[in-house]
Order: structure tokens, then sequence, then C-alpha cells
């Protein structure tokens, strides 16, 4: 029957569908699909105004009717139409030739790709991309589909791999289930050989929305993938689907999926001394759980986001609920307790106001927004901040003195609560201390708290860059990817990729793969090696070549622990020193054969790092250099010694050059027609137009403007 109704569909050129069999005349009974009288409704579970436009089939009052009939005996069929002319049905069937050129191609080319192939032959005249991308993505998932249910595919997928058929495991917990595999080969030649472990998770890599965590080994400040899990919530049936309820984790569940993972590694022999999270409490509390003592630092960038966040909030905040003066008395011994903290919070004899503390009668209010509401303040506060992230024992402060940990927590905390009373900022100095200063929190931002070494790595952003990979190089090219296929991608693609670069690596062949940090360092060592430094300032700064420290500024925030003063004091290196220059933990921060020490810039005393205890100061090596520059004292003292000051007249050329370049290439952009760069460029540029409306406006004044008027943009105020 069905061949049959194929033959009346390419002879009469409509299309037929099977309704009903008469079995009394045993008849089959067809309508034509077009037919308006048989077209049924279609109700959407969606919500009205989240609803597609859907252009759906035309349909004709056709009266359309096919009855056939066979007949066992004489071997016939009886055969009925009745159907009235309308516009045929368009066929959009795809040609066998162009299902054979996709199936050929679906391996080795992107969708995009094989249309364009496609285009050029006569039979793919009248394709569209959609098509094209069906049938190249139904062809993929005849690699790594198993099973319609995607989470026993995944699982059956890894299970036929002889890399991870004793390397994936499922785990449970409450309304949660994981399942996590590990990469045999990395851990084979990493294990007991990774000191730092970074760890984080994403999300929309798949459409039945798991989350996707990973943790990934340092090597030589890059990120090798060690092992991933994928965390499924599994939600409970609903009455109606249209209603969709929040469905929350179980409390801990999370928390011991993350653990029973980590456990896994821990049993691969893996045990590092540091490991690098965001500030998630479930990953925290699994990571001290598995490897108790082992040093947490919190990412520097997430953390300076979450402070930055919450300064600029404008929402309010009950942290006086939770800060309990008398614990941090224990840390600042000067600290007035009644200042900025509830009475109910207060130690027995502050409550009634039995006590001499200035504060003891202003009220203080339970729930409030932070006070810092000026630009100022806000960017002092984080300042500070980043300051005491990067203080370290092995790094001396401006007076030359190395700190332990102890004292270091002791003074920062100290630091921040004198400078929010001076100005009143009671509920912000709550905020930071129950958030960030407390013994508790301290130890999993601060650099501080492990005296023996600073991590190289210092954010997630290794992680951060894996992410992009996977989603940007890979998943970019499906829709709603399911769990099966992820699996699929990581296995097969992104580890075997991880594990030719770690080779590369570990074998010096820069050639076939460099990381990319050497590239910023090669940058940053250049441009620190063009400043001038006057002798004097490396004895200011306690300059020391030989452990590699210094306690300038520059060098306490930089990425590389280096700073013009540690440059000065090297011969200038060969290029080869950027490709196998080696970043270590502890003293010296940098070794390499070709770091040569200048003759002026030897030590008289060796450096003793057994010194190194409580707040004594260490005999700083004597340096004497030949003075290089002819400013006076009084121009030094004017120049920041952070930041170089760059000639008005090379900052206004190098500007001209830029703009000159960036015309060019917006006037190439619009000559190819490139409408959407056109318009992003325009809008990026509208400060630029907000200056000359102001300028303008400056001109047509009457009156003569205020000098520290309400500008929007900065260069408007020097306007002449």
């Amino acid at each position: 029957m069905h061949d049959l109704n194929v033959v009346i569909r390419k002879e009469g050129g409509f299309r037929f569908r099977h309704t009903g069999t008469n079995f009394q005349s045993f008849t089959y009974q067809y309508h034509g699909s077009q037919d308006l009288m048989h077209a049924k409704s279609y109700r959407s579970t969606v919500e009205e105004e989240k609803q597609r436009d859907g252009r759906r089939m035309t349909r004709f009052p056709c009266q359309s009717k096919l009855n056939i009939r066979p007949c066992l005996q004489n071997r016939t069929l009886s055969v009925s139409i009745h159907h009235q002319w309308h516009m045929p049905y368009e066929d959009i069937e795809l040609s066998p030739v162009v299902q054979e050129v996709i199936n050929s191609l679906v391996s080795t080319k992107t969708p995009s790709e094989i249309y364009r192939e496609i285009r050029q032959i006569p039979e793919g005249k009248s394709v569209t991309r959609h098509q094209v991308y069906y049938l190249w993505q139904k062809a993929n998932a005849e690699i790594w589909q198993r099973d319609l249910d995607p989470f026993v595919s995944a699982t059956t997928l890894l299970s036929e791999d002889s890399r991870y058929r004793d390397h994936h495991a499922v785990f449970t917990a409450g309304n949660l289930r994981a399942l996590a595999f590990f990469a045999s080969e990395t851990i084979a030649k990493l294990r007991n050989a990774a000191p730092q472990l970074v760890m984080d998770s994403t999300f929309g890599t798949n459409s039945g929305g798991m989350d996707l965590f990973a943790v990934l080994a340092e090597v030589e400040g890059t990120g090798v993938p060690l092992a991933y899990c994928l965390v499924e919530l599994l939600k409970p049936p609903q009455a109606n689907p249209a209603e969709k309820k929040p469905v929350r984790a179980d409390p801990g569940a999370t928390t011991y999926i993350i653990q029973q993972f980590l456990e896994r590694l821990k049993f691969f022999g893996f045990n590092p001394r540091c490991v690098a999270i965001d500030k998630d409490s479930s990953e925290i509390a699994a990571v001290t759980a598995v490897w108790p003592g082992v040093k947490i630092q919190l990412c520097y960038w997430h953390v300076k986001r979450a402070v930055s966040t919450r300064l600029n909030s404008s929402k309010s905040t009950n942290t006086q609920n939770h800060y309990w003066p008398e614990e941090a008395q224990k840390l600042i011994p000067d600290l007035e307790t009644c200042w900025g903290s509830l009475p109910i919070r207060r130690p027995v004899g502050h409550r009634f106001g039995n006590c001499s503390c200035p504060s003891k009668g202003e009220k203080i209010d339970e729930i409030g927004r932070l006070e810092p509401t000026t630009k100022e303040d806000r960017d002092t506060v984080l300042e500070i901040f980043c300051r005491h992230f990067n203080l370290h024992p092995l790094i001396p402060d401006p007076n030359g003195t190395y700190k332990s940990s102890t004292t270091l927590h002791r003074e920062c905390a100290a630091e921040t609560y004198t400078w929010c009373k001076a100005r009143g900022y009671y509920r912000l100095w709550a905020y930071l201390y129950v958030n960030w200063y407390c013994p508790d929190q301290w130890k999993l931002w601060a650099r501080a708290t492990d005296p023996a070494e600073i991590p190289t790595v210092k954010t997630t952003m290794i992680v951060e860059s894996h992410w992009r990979t996977l989603k940007h190089d890979y998943l970019h090219r499906f829709n709603r990817p399911r769990v099966d296929l992820v699996v699929w991608v990581l296995t097969s693609r992104v580890l075997p990729d991880a594990v030719h670069r770690m080779t590369a690596i570990s074998s010096g062949q820069f050639r076939i793969f460099k990381a990319r940090w050497r590239e910023a360092f090669k940058k940053q060592w250049r441009k620190e090696a063009c400043k001038a430094v006057h002798p004097d300032k490396l004895k200011e700064y306690h300059t020391n070549p030989v452990s590699w420290v210094c306690s300038c500024k520059s060098f306490l925030h930089s990425r590389f622990l280096i700073c013009k003063h540690i440059v000065r004091c090297f011969e200038a290196p060969s290029p080869d020193f950027f490709e196998t220059v080696s970043r270590q933990t502890a003293y010296p921060f940098w070794s390499d054969p070709q770091l040569i020490l200048r003759p002026e810039c030897a030590p008289e005393t060796e450096f003793d790092p057994d010194k190194l205890n409580g707040s004594n100061k260490v005999q700083t090596v004597a340096l004497e250099l030949e003075p290089e520059s002819s400013e006076s004292d009084e121009d030094r003292d004017g120049i920041d010694d952070d930041q170089e000051a760059v000639p008005l007249e090379v900052q206004v050329t190098e500007f001209r050059k830029m703009m000159q370049d960036v015309m060019e290439l917006f006037e190439e952009q619009v000559a190819k027609g490139n409408e959407k760069f056109a318009e992003r460029f325009i809008a990026s540029h509208q400060m630029n137009r907000t200056l000359m409306d102001e300028v303008s406006h400056q001109r047509n004044m009457r009156s003569m403007p205020r000098t520290w008027g309400r500008y929007r943009h900065p260069a408007t105020m020097y306007f002449k």
C-alpha cells in the first residue's frame, strides 16, 4: 500500500496519508495531507507569550479521498480517487545524491562547509541550511548515540572505550546523580607529580541541564584535564508540565557528589598542596574533606569581582546580624566592641551601656546598604583588599620586613578596621570581617596563609579557557547537544589534544606548542627592561635578585612576580630564555641558566631564608649601580615608581597612528558592506560623540562654564 501511495504521489503530484482502515470491507482509506477538513489543531504546552511564530502547510477544501481495496482472490487492487484541483504540494525531500554527499562529509566538514559544496551540484539548488544541519546531526548521532536516554548512552559510550572502561563511575546522592570519567593517559603521567590543581564548573553544555565539573592539573603554567563530572538534578514528575516549579538539590547532596568524585582522584595518587577554586561552598567542603590541610586558593578574579559587586550594589545587607565583636577583638585588640555591632551580639558587659565605649549609645540598624557612596572610597577599599590578597611572608613590606602569616592577618584586619572606623563605615567593616577577614574566611583567599610557597596558579582562568575551547570550538555546532555527545567530544577531541600539548611541553617542543603565558611574560619583561632605574631605588625597595624579591608595589601585584628593579639586576637574556625559563613556588621564583646577575648587583652577603620568622628584618643585599639617568632627585620623587611616565609627545604620536589605523580598518569594512561591524564600531565610539556635543555646548555658552561641571566625558572639563 505504501508503494502504491508513493506512485500516486509521484504521478499526481499530491501526497495522501493513511487515516483509517475499514476491516469489514477490507478498505484502506487515505486523505490528502493538505485537506482542510482533516487538519489537526495543535495546542502548545508553552506559555502563549513565549510561543514561536511558525508557518504551517497551506490547506485547501479539496474534499480528498483515496480508497484502496485489495482482492486476494484475483490478486488485484481497486483504487478510487476523489480530489479537487489546487496548488500541488511542494516536495522538499532531499535527493539521494545530496544525502550521499552529506554522509560522506559528515566526519570531516562542518554543516556550513557541506552546504557550500552541495550548492555547486544541480540537485542541491533548493536545499536549505536547516536540512543539511539536520542530516549532518543525524549522521553524527550514529557515532556517539547508544541509547535514547542520554545518560545511559553516555555510560555505554564510556564502557566501550578501553581508555575509560575502568576509569568512569556513577555517583548518587539525594536527588542528584553524576557521571564521572577520568583521563587515564594524563593520570598515568602526572600521578604524584601535580602539586597544584584547579577545579571549576560550568553550565549550558548540554540539553539535560547537567552541570559539568572539571579538575585540571597545573603543568608549566597551563592546565591539563584530569577528570570530568556531569551532575544531573532529578526532577520529580509534575501534574502540569507547563507549571514549572523550581527544584533545588537536597542539602549536602552536591558536596557528597563532589567528594566522591575527588576521592577517586585521591585513589589514583593525587595529593595536591594547593587547590584553586572559586567561592563555592560545596567545592570548598568537598576539597577539605578529601584532602585535609590542603591550601585552598580562591580565584583572584572571582574574589575581586565579588567585593566590587557588593560595593556597587544598592541592595541591603544583614551582615550586622552575623557580626560578633568579641571574636573580632581576638584578632584586633584595639577594636571598640560597641562600634557597629548590634546590642544582642555584644558581650554581656556591653549590652546595656555599662561600658566605656564611645559608641555605646549609637543606634545600629540591622539591615541596610553598605556605606561607601563615592567612587573614590569604593576604589580605595578594592585597592586595599587586592593588596591584602597579594601579601605573603616571602615578600618584604616597604620597610624590608618579612612578616609571618599570623602577623599579616592581624595587620591587614586592623588596617581595614581603622580605615572603616575613621569614616564611620560600620556596615562595610561588618561585611568585610564576616565574609573575608574572619579566620575561617581569611585562610581561603589570602596568599599569606601558606608561608612556605606562593602558588603559581592565582586564578581559575586556565579552566575558563578550557570551557571556552569546549564551547566555542566544538559544542557551538550543535543545537542543545545531548550529554552523550558532550562526553564523546571530551573523550575523542578535547582530551587527545590536551595530551598532545602536555607531551610537547614536557619534551620542550615549543615549535609544536608553547604556553600562552610565555608571550605575556616576554612582553612584560621587555617592558620592565626599558624603564630607567636609579640605584638608590634598589636599596629603597630592598631588592634582592638572588631570592627574587622586591618590596615595590609593582612586584607585589605582578602576575609574574617581576618588576623593573628585579629585571635591572640581570643581563639581557637571549630570545631562547623566554622559552625555557621556569616558575617556582619558592626562592628564587624564576630559574634559568641564562639568568646572569650583573657584576655590580652581586650580593655582598648570602641570603639566608632561615631568618624569615615573625617580623624580623632580613639583611638585604648591598647593590652598587652606576647611575644611568640624569634625572634630579626632585624629578625622581615626582614620578610614580610603579608606572614610568611616558612623554606626552610620544603618547600623541602613538595615538595619532592608532587612530589612522582604526579609521583605515573602518573604511575597509564599510567598503566590504560589513554593516554589523560598522554598527558596533559607531556604537563603541559614542563617548567621542558625547565629547563633541559637550564641547559644542561650551562654545555656544554665553556665560563662563563651571570648572567642575557635570560632564559625561572626562576630557570636557580640560577643554580650552
